[in-house]
This record gives structure tokens, C-alpha cells and sequence, in this order.
């Protein structure tokens, strides 16, 4: 409710009277876990995700009500999937950071395919009998054949772009094809009254 907003913009407002850089970033394919990682990793820093206009309200909207100079230029990224982070750490330093964070994670059902996969026809080493029952409820065309699993048609279970089913995520599960990246892309960067795009 409102007691929380206020708290946020609080927050916020300390973590900019207490650290040097502030930068904005968009998230691609989020996971909480993946976010984990970075908190731990910028534990000497501060990571605020909420909702995007309390974050810009704390910064300021105009140029009147920016809580220090220009960072309503700033305010203006706060759209979509994005955060906030707050940090004495170089710029450089900062960059390099989430130019090389990446964490690649199973899709989930209903969102786009990144990839064409097909299961091909032939023996299914990697499973053993008992997996049958599931691999048949999954959409393959399966058979046992003295006790080896045979698929017996190259079965499309994803096409790049089209909406993934329950069943094609499960598959790619027990394939163990990791098919998004987990990424976090820099917009922007404030510092001693200075805010600058990042491309």
C-alpha cells in the first residue's frame, strides 16, 4: 500500500545520497533466482526493483522535482521489465559486469520459441523403459523394442516464434535444452548531476 511506496521512495532516495553511480537496466527473460546471483554479486551495492513510477517518482519526473540534477532523465528509462542500481563502483567496472552476465534457463510453456527442435526418429539411449508412459503422454510416438525406447517419426515439438505448449517445455526439460538467455541490458547512468544514455 501507500506505507510501502513511501518506504521505496525512501529508499531510494538514501541509496542516492549514499552512492556515487546510478544506473537503469531492463531485464530479458527474468527469473528471480538469476537476480539472486547479481545481489550477491553488487553486495556492496544496491538493487531495487518495484513498481516503475514510485521508482520515478523517487528520482523525479521533471526537472523541478528531480532529487538531484537531471535525474529525471533517468526516470524517463523506468519502463517495462527494469530496475535500479545503486553502486560506488566504475562505470567500467559496471559495464563489463553485465556485458558478460548471462544464464541461460529452460523456456517456459506459452512464450515464443527461440529454436526449430525436433525429435528424431530412432533409439532413445538416454531413457530407460520406465520413462514410456510419460514420453507417450508428452506427444511422441514412442515403442519398446527389447527394452530400448524407439521414437518412430521425426516429431516437430517446437517451431521458432510459435507458442510453446506445457508438453514441448517438458520435453526440452528432459533434453535438457536450455533454450533463453538471461540478460541485463544498461539504459542509463547518472553520476554528480550528469545522466547519459547507454547503448
Amino acid at each position: 500500500g501507500m506505507e510501502h511506496k513511501e518506504q521505496l521512495v525512501e529508499n531510494i532516495r538514501a541509496a542516492l545520497d549514499e552512492y556515487t553511480h546510478c544506473f537503469t537496466f531492463d531485464l530479458a527473460n527474468l527469473r528471480t533466482t538469476h537476480l539472486t546471483q547479481v545481489r550477491k554479486d553488487f553486495a556492496d551495492s544496491r538493487l531495487f526493483m518495484g513498481n516503475n513510477k514510485v521508482m520515478a517518482v523517487a528520482l523525479g519526473r521533471t526537472k523541478e522535482d528531480s532529487y538531484k540534477d537531471n535525474l529525471y532523465k533517468v526516470a524517463r528509462r523506468l519502463t517495462g521489465s527494469c530496475g535500479l542500481l545503486f553502486t560506488n563502483r566504475t562505470k567500467k567496472e559496471v559495464k563489463e559486469y553485465f556485458s558478460e552476465f548471462e544464464v541461460s534457463d529452460f523456456a517456459r510453456s506459452g512464450t515464443p520459441s527461440t529454436l526449430d527442435w525436433t525429435v528424431p526418429k530412432g533409439p532413445l539411449h538416454q531413457f530407460g523403459h520406465e520413462m514410456m508412459d510419460q514420453l507417450t503422454k508428452l506427444g511422441l510416438p514412442i515403442k519398446l523394442d527389447r527394452g530400448t525406447l524407439l521414437c518412430l517419426a521425426d516429431t516437430i515439438v517446437a517451431k521458432e516464434g510459435e507458442s510453446l505448449t506445457p508438453q514441448a517445455t517438458q520435453l526440452m526439460k528432459l533434453w535438457d535444452i536450455k533454450s533463453i538467455q538471461f540478460k541485463i541490458f544498461l539504459t542509463s547512468h547518472w553520476t554528480d548531476g550528469t545522466a547519459r544514455a547507454i547503448a
